[in-house]
């Protein structure tokens, strides 16, 4: 790879166009890298996807600069990048990228002559806040290292940009001395040639460049080392963990519950919007201290083990991606093999995107998406669709289930090394071998077969209304009694207690069950919202 050759052009100042045509271009460079890039992620987890979150997060940017106007100021412009970028940014890299757009507009708002210098120098700042524990031969440094050229130059905004791809060139080129893992790896960090590309995409746009046709070649990690990594296995433990949440008041004490020893956690602030970045052993935790301190707006986790085997090992076992509300939920699904989990359900229905995205996350040929309520379906389904045609296409198979009771049996029932058809037929047989009851209050007056007053608590089996009462707990003990009267030779009866249920009323309940049935109650936090009580019977 050469280093920079753009145009020799001034230009005195930078309009709110000019900033919309760099960003544009920025997520068109990483784009067309995107796998070169992937190939080449060793650090801080050999999974292949810094591109692919990279590139995700710019053209989340990209596309929300089509509702700007192109008179704005290019601060205003930035921000708005910056903005989408936080909140549909993917990985670590995404949210240094996203940092540092961030930062970069702060710079450009400033009322400066040299506001260009002052925006490189924001952006470096904004991304090494990101991060807990900044490491050299990373993102963070080549932003430091192009912010110092920057500030340098004495010509226009474009010499200025000329600069910044050359000290990014260089500063890339050196990340193999400092950081040994990439130097045993044979490769420079990916986050950091991203970022590079970032800046190789601003400036050619700025002087009316193309951006190429084709990508350049990055090189390869050693084969030898892979397969020391792979072997050690302790790299891939846990899930890559994201999450926005809003509304938090103690960003240092989330951040402090959050870490641990875990020098991966990024926090990134936009407005009353938090975005965290973290690798965890126990996602549910990190679901449940983000949901303790703000509104999760948005949490996927994925298992960094299975997304690392179909990156290197060409894994070929399906990869189920789950639809999943309350952390005891996110706890049951990650232990039963789920690779990914996107929140959502009832009156919180994910995206298109976020569904599309989580399947591309786990890299597998076939994904299986398990809704887990009826509404999520429809997206699931698009997003089979945007799967099928993207450059990777992923066979997508959607399970047709309407809760998260239903969605736990079909997963349990999942074997690996069989042809993926088997493995849709053995979930969806689960799902006929399984009985749901649900008790909730009701949201309004319905008139029927069971008449229910707003706010009474009201029990359903199989999506369909059979009884109310004025106790919650003696209309959920109903329900169960008539569940296990429904299903003779039924032998397991799970209970899952959801968000605002004590302990003592939990245990009285699973207890009262037990004596009504005869059947051993398996009590399950759930942490669900709106339903107090969710039960399966198999």
């Amino acid at each position: 790879m050469v280093g920079p050759d753009v145009s020799e052009t001034k230009v005195q100042g930078l309009s709110g166009e000019d900033v919309k045509r760099m960003i544009q271009g920025a997520a068109g460079w990483v784009a067309l890298h995107r796998e070169a890039l992937n190939l080449i992620n060793v650090y801080p987890v050999p999974d292949g996807d810094t591109g692919a979150n990279l590139g995700r997060t710019l053209a989340a940017a990209s596309e929300a600069l089509g509702a700007t106007d192109n008179e704005a100021p290019a601060h205003e412009i930035a921000a708005a990048a910056a903005s989408a970028a936080l909140l549909g940014g993917r990985g670590s890299s995404g949210v240094i990228g996203a940092q540092w757009l961030r930062g970069f507009a702060a710079g450009l708002g400033q009322d400066a002559d040299d506001s260009l210098a002052i925006a490189f120098n924001s952006a470096a700042e904004a991304a090494r806040n990101a991060v807990t524990e900044p490491r050299d031969g990373t993102m963070i440094s080549v932003a430091a290292d192009t912010a110092d050229a920057v500030a340098s130059v004495t010509g226009g905004p474009m010499a200025q940009m000329q600069e910044a791809v050359a000290a990014a060139y260089k500063s890339v080129e050196y990340t193999p001395e400092q950081n040994p893992v990439l130097k045993d790896a044979g490769v420079v960090d990916a986050g950091a040639r991203g970022l590079e590309f970032m800046l190789r995409g601003m400036a050619g746009a700025l002087a009316g460049e193309p951006i190429p046709e084709v990508p350049a070649e990055l090189g390869a990690i050693d084969p030898g080392w892979l397969a020391r990594r792979l072997d050690s296995g302790s790299d891939f433990d846990g899930f890559c963990t994201e999450l926005v949440v809003a509304n938090v008041a103690d960003i240092e004490g989330l951040r402090e519950v959050l870490a641990g020893d875990d020098e991966t956690v990024m926090l990134a602030p936009d407005g009353e919007d938090l975005r965290i970045h973290l690798h965890t052993d126990e996602p549910a935790d990190a679901y449940a201290a983000a949901d303790s301190a703000g509104q999760i707006r948005i949490f996927r986790a994925v298992d960094m083990r299975a997304q690392a085997a179909r990156t290197h090992e060409s894994q070929s076992d399906a990869a189920v991606v789950a639809v999943a509300q309350g952390s005891g939920f996110v706890r049951v699904f990650s232990e039963l093999g789920a690779a990914a989990i996107v929140s959502g359900g009832a009156a919180d229905n994910p995206s298109v995107e976020m569904l599309f995205s989580a399947a591309e996350s786990v890299k597998g040929e076939d994904v299986i998406i398990l809704p887990n309520n009826h509404n999520v379906t429809p997206a699931a389904e698009r997003a089979g669709e945007l799967a099928a045609e993207a450059d990777q296409p992923q066979r997508i198979h959607v399970i047709h289930n309407d809760s998260q009771a239903e969605g736990v049996a079909a997963l349990a029932a999942v074997i690996g090394g069989v042809p993926i058809e088997d493995v849709v037929a053995e979930m969806e047989e689960a799902l006929d071998a399984v009985r749901i009851g649900r008790v909730t209050h009701a949201a309004r007056t319905v008139e029927g077969d069971v008449p229910i007053a707003q706010g009474q608590p009201f029990a359903m089996l199989d999506g369909e209304i059979v009884g109310a009462g004025e106790s919650i707990d003696k209309v959920a003990l109903t329900l169960a009694t008539q569940m296990a009267e429904s299903l003779s030779g039924a032998s397991l009866f799970t209970l899952y207690v959801g968000e605002d249920v004590s302990e003592e009323q939990a245990d009285a309940l699973a207890e009262a069950i037990e004596e009504s049935t005869d059947l051993e109650v398996d009590l399950i936090e759930g942490g669900q919202p709106h339903y107090p009580w969710l039960m399966a019977l198999e």
